[in-house]
């Protein structure tokens, strides 16, 4: 597989509700940094984060940029907050090392 194909992989299920699919596809020390939030360090961090945060969750990718341990993927992500569905446009930059996901930046607005 190469980072797209586990980029992919990994988002399908996310947008399913498997976190803990997802997370087989990240490095034990993940950073997942939320740009303006906070960030997530490790896999039993994170997982914790989208468990309880990612139920709802719809997203849908308009374009990946691909450069060497790099894709960033842009698009348009749908959740509901405080009861009421919300939508933003966003911007992930994905780094993957030896396969798998390795740090996470995303923008969200």
């Amino acid at each position: 597989m190469n980072n797209q194909d586990i980029l992919t992989a990994a988002n399908r299920a996310l947008t399913e509700g498997n976190y803990d699919e997802f997370i087989t596809y990240c490095a034990e020390d993940i950073k997942w940094e939320c740009v303006g939030e906070r960030t997530f360090n490790g896999k039993a961090e994170l997982l914790a984060y989208i468990s309880s945060t990612y139920d709802g969750l719809a997203f849908t990718t308009e374009n990946y940029i691909r450069e060497k341990d790099f894709v960033v993927e842009l698009g348009q992500i749908v959740f509901e907050k405080n009861g009421e569905s919300k939508e933003c446009s966003y911007c992930d930059v994905w780094r993957f090392k030896d396969g798998m996901i390795s740090q996470v930046t995303s923008f969200v607005i």
